[in-house]
């Protein structure tokens, strides 16, 4: 198993509907994309404490293999989704995988 972590800035003027639309769009590809084995997604809490990156948005994704990771950053939904959605309200993005 493999995690994939994903932190997102979000354009200054995003406002909450379009948060809320973000997140109902990335909810609706999860369930669409059988690669996906598990998956959080959110607005990030920004609670006491937490780091200095000004992330405003977090996913988690769980893959079982290497492959199910490349299947879902190749399938035509996540890239529609990425330049459809994501991107008009993206304004930088951190990520990283690394081994459950």
């Amino acid at each position: 198993m493999l995690r994939h972590v994903l932190l997102l800035k979000l354009k200054e003027g995003v406002r909450p509907e379009d948060v809320a639309a973000l997140d109902t769009a990335f909810r609706r590809l999860l369930d669409e994309i059988p690669a996906v084995a598990a998956g959080r997604v959110g607005p990030a809490l920004r609670l006491p404490g937490s780091s200095g990156l000004p992330a405003d948005y977090a996913v988690t994704l769980d893959f079982r293999t290497p492959a199910d990771f490349t299947s879902y950053i190749e399938d035509p939904r996540h890239r529609r989704f990425v330049q459809d959605t994501l991107s008009p309200l993206r304004e930088a993005a951190w990520s990283a995988q690394f081994e459950l």
